[in-house]
């Protein structure tokens, strides 16, 4: 243990002397090299015979063979446990610089560093190497080292260690026992538990965690002084323990980093979901309120055209109530699928599955565009594979996708283009449904921004780009709901494909469940 004497008349301990206070012990023993305190021993001439050590760290005691204080430091060296110190001591005070040389007998080389210190001298002592390597590599480890035998007796250490914890590092010397340097570490440590039952388990708990016989154990915490350390055990097969601390405070400080941004991310996260659900319940909301009074509107445009109450007079009336009613059909479709997005995206849209023919599917969506891709010169295909499963899903569902498909084929496929509607068993026994056409096409690049809601390509043309861009997020939405996907390749001026997915678990044999009949309208 690091002590001193209060001999006021040669220690440098300020008392009588004028000098400083000698520094404190836990400072000296945080210091990783052999450091101490030595006053000087002066004849009757008053001049400097010899020097005496007042204190040293255990370092200092380990390098010059046991305890110092009051130890005579010959300058003649005579005194060989210090290996001839006294002369390389007397040669750095003289020279102002540190000294580099063997000492006495040693194979070693040592760095002695002296300053006056009042009426003595400050020394620090290094071991340069050359010596024991074993010791060399411990003492230059960044890394904290400590053994204890089968009694929890430490018997060998480094500087790191007392660096590590400078707090009890005059208790860390030789034959200190593991348990009484544990009780004094938690006695000054404000975050541990008050004397008492709980330090008592606690104590209990690392007493066991230190003595483990059998495996390697290793746990982080942190010092009184806020150092993050990794603390790893591995037994002896003496049944001793071997200690190592290491200094993970930059592993920290970047965990507590990531940590912090995974928060923000979070938070930032909720807040957009937070905005989403509000958009969504607001389009919902707001296209329950638009469809009310435009079903009024057709409704009542459908009385017009019928002329059901008598003739409306003048034919511009029966245009205008023509256009109305074309307009509001539009907008009511629009309307309706904003809101069949909304239901989705909020969770709202809930599937009513039953065995439903996609053939059928596909002729449906063929008889809806059909007048338009008349109209439009374009040539509509219709191929529908024989024998084909029959699917276990949401028939409006269905219908929707593959009209919404086959309506986006001709609509922007040009006049003398083509147009195929098929559908085809898949290699994995699921079905699959493809929409292809000789149209305008669109670079792959721009494929994913139709997949958004409200997306669209760059370059279309007014008429082109009418509606609201929500017919492919719809499909992508309901068949990911049936457990499926859809896949879209496109090149300007060659046309695009649509494929609908649909796994082999929602396809059944046609002949064990025969569809219903075909059904259009």
């Amino acid at each position: 243990m690091i002590g001193h004497t209060d001999t006021p008349r040669q220690r440098p301990d300020g008392a009588g002397s004028g000098g400083s206070a000698v520094p404190a012990a836990a400072l000296l023993a945080a210091l990783p090299d052999g450091a101490g305190v030595l006053a000087a021993v002066r004849g009757a001439g008053g001049m400097v015979e010899d020097f005496e050590w007042s204190a040293a760290n255990p370092t200092a005691e380990r390098l010059f063979g046991g305890p110092l204080a009051g130890r005579r430091l010959r300058r003649d060296g005579a005194d060989g446990g210090c290996r001839a110190l006294g002369e390389v001591l007397a040669e750095a005070l003289a020279s102002g610089a540190p000294v580099q040389r063997k000492l006495g007998t040693a194979t070693a080389r040592w760095r002695v560093a002296a300053t006056p210190f009042g009426d003595g001298v400050c020394v620090t002592v290094a071991d340069l190497g050359g010596g024991d390597p074993v010791r060399v590599a411990l003492e230059h480890s960044t890394e904290g080292f400590a053994l204890f035998d089968a009694q929890g007796r430490l018997v060998e250490f480094n500087g790191r260690l007392r660096t590590f914890f400078p707090e009890i590092a005059d208790a860390i010397v030789p034959g200190a026992r593991f348990e009484d340097l544990l009780r004094r570490y938690l006695a000054l440590d404000p975050s541990a538990p008050p004397a008492g039952p709980e330090r008592e388990a606690l104590v209990t708990r690392r007493l066991a965690r230190h003595r483990k016989s059998e495996a390697e154990s290793a746990f982080t915490f942190r010092t009184i002084g806020g150092r993050w350390l990794l603390a790893s055990e591995r037994p002896t097969p003496d049944g001793g323990m071997v200690s190592l601390h290491s200094d993970i405070g930059a592993l920290k400080e970047k965990e507590e980093a990531l940590r912090a941004s995974q928060m923000e991310a979070l938070a930032a996260k909720l807040q957009a979901e937070r905005a989403s659900r509000a958009k969504t319940e607001f389009l919902a909301h707001m296209s329950h309120e638009l469809r009310t009074p435009l079903n009024a509107v057709m409704g009542f445009t459908e009385l017009m055209l019928g002329e059901t109450l008598g003739p409306l007079g003048s034919p511009r009336y029966r245009a205008y109530a023509q256009d109305i009613h074309d307009s509001g059909g539009h907008l009511l479709a629009l309307i309706n699928d904003i809101l069949d997005l909304s239901r989705i995206e909020a969770g709202q849209l809930s599937l009513r599955e039953e065995i439903t023919d996609p053939g059928e599917a596909v002729q449906h969506a063929a008889a809806l565009v059909r007048k338009t891709a008349l109209e439009r010169g374009i040539d509509l295909a219709v191929d529908v594979e024989a024998g084909l499963p029959v699917l276990h899903a949401d028939v409006r569902a269905l219908r929707q996708m593959v009209l919404n498909l086959a309506s986006n084929a001709v609509k922007f496929t040009p006049e003398g283009g083509h147009v195929v509607v098929s559908a085809r068993g898949t290699p994995d026994g699921g079905v699959g449904i493809m929409v292809a056409d000789t149209g305008i096409g669109i670079d792959p690049r721009q494929l994913p921004r139709l997949l958004e809601p409200f997306g669209r390509a760059d370059g279309f043309k007014a008429h082109e780009a009418e509606g609201t861009g929500l017919g492919l997020p719809i499909v992508k939405r309901l068949v990911e709901l049936h457990g499926g996907r859809l896949e879209l390749t496109s090149e300007p001026g060659h046309g695009t494909t649509a494929i609908l997915l649909f796994p082999a678990a929602r396809s059944l044999p046609r002949t064990l469940c025969p569809p219903p009949a075909l059904r259009i309208g």
